[in-house]
């Protein structure tokens, strides 16, 4: 493999776990504030992985290229 695809796969990961980890602490506390119930954060959670998984890898690109 290339360090380019290397670097790519590793950003995309990267922001994957960072971009669930925000969507996480944004319904917990939604949660703990009253505002959504359990069951709505955890369906906002599912709905920032499933939207994520196509756009990171593009976003990962898209930086990874710039900053060549």
């Amino acid at each position: 493999m290339r360090p380019f695809v290397i670097g790519v796969v590793g950003l995309a990961a990267v922001l994957y776990v960072g971009g669930l980890t925000a969507a996480r602490w944004w319904t917990g506390g939604l949660v703990h504030r009253g505002v959504a119930d359990p069951r709505a954060a955890r369906d906002w959670y599912l709905i920032a992985a499933a939207l994520g998984l196509p756009i990171v890898p593009m976003l990962a690109f898209t930086l990874a290229s710039a900053l060549r």
